[in-house]
């Protein structure tokens, strides 16, 4: 299995087109009014070791990004505050995203040194995937970023060899993952809470008549695991908290407090009173040969970008970089939602 990067993700997300515009910052850091473009379209926001990431380029990166994050969240999340100094998602995104144009660059850059290119099917590729937005995206929202279709083009061949890149250099990880290490039990549970909850998550103690009551109720279930053939409906129709439900588990992924039921054999159910609950837990299966094989695949990928990360620390600290602050301090991600 090979760890996809973010650029293969990029193609996807470039795919649905782009959307919004870019602001001046006035004397609060706030965005004021639309930015005139066309006097930097042309000029690099950043060139490492002398190749250059145009304005076009990078609003290209800074909209798919913009774009995979409103998908997922939604459109009002950029002026989320994340940390004590103030610092929106919106920065933390853009500061994310200049750092991946960067990386892409740097990957590229070892293209010649590695002998690696794209072979005729892959650049057939490119050519179908610049069409395909070419044809989706809207001609006002080109005009407005002065993107061209060597722009897409660009963007879909350095993402498509940088993710050669790194398929060849982790080609030889060691990928000799032991059943025993890779494992994965299938585990089910159900949980009492013996505590009450409001809203906010404020917990208050249970009088002494719901204490045995949630008791009572408790060793019923337990005597009804013992026997039941279908504990997943069981434990769904009963349980208080729904985290630990069903679920795939190697040896020391459970919580502390939990660790006892990874002991567990298939068909059988044990009982664990915390301070959060009360739990029973039942193994379906010692062993799930599909879970401990995609278990192997995370581990492989694991090894794979631990790899790739060391020698992508050793070829960034090669590079000189270069950040052409004024127009990279004026470039945002539209965080009002106006165009």
């Amino acid at each position: 299995m090979k760890k996809r990067l973010w650029g293969g993700m990029l193609i996807g997300i470039l795919l649905l087109g782009l959307a919004g515009c870019d602001k001046i910052p006035g004397g609060d850091g706030k965005p004021t009014g639309p930015v005139d473009r066309t006097e930097y379209m042309d000029k690099a926001v950043v060139t490492i070791d002398g190749t250059e990431v145009n304005y076009r380029e990078a609003m290209l990166y800074l909209q798919a990004a913009k774009r995979e994050y409103e998908s997922a969240y939604g459109e009002e999340i950029w002026q989320y505050v994340l940390a004590e100094d103030g610092s929106t998602l919106g920065e933390w995104v853009k500061n994310r995203t200049f750092e991946q144009m960067i990386y892409v660059k740097i990957v590229c850059a070892q293209a010649k040194r590695l002998g690696i290119e794209l072979d005729s099917e892959e650049k057939n590729r490119v050519a179908e995937r610049t069409e395909e937005y070419m044809g989706k995206a809207e001609y006002s929202t080109l005009a407005l970023y002065g993107i061209a279709r060597k722009d897409v083009e660009r963007v879909y061949t350095d993402t498509a060899l940088a993710q050669k890149i790194y398929d060849s250099v982790t080609l030889n990880v060691d990928t000799d993952i032991s059943d025993t290490e890779a494992a994965q039990k299938h585990i089910q549970s159900l949980m009492l809470k013996n505590y009450h909850e409001d809203e906010l998550g404020n917990r208050s103690a249970l009088t002494v008549q719901e204490l045995i009551a949630t008791l009572d109720r408790f060793d019923a279930l337990y005597a009804e695991a013992q026997t039941t053939k279908d504990f997943y409906s069981l434990a769904y129709a009963n349980t208080d908290d729904k985290q630990y439900l069903d679920m795939m588990v190697g040896e020391g992924d459970l919580p502390e407090e939990f660790a006892a039921a990874y002991g567990l054999s298939a068909g059988e159910a044990m009982q664990l009173r915390t301070d959060n609950g009360y739990y029973i837990f039942y193994c379906v299966s010692e062993y799930d040969e599909d879970a401990t094989i995609a278990k192997k695949e995370e581990l492989i990928a694991l090894r794979q970008e631990e790899e790739f990360k060391k020698l992508y620390e050793q070829w960034r600290g090669e590079a000189v970089i270069e950040t052409n602050e004024a127009i990279w301090e004026v470039i945002g991600l539209d965080l009002n939602g106006e165009s």
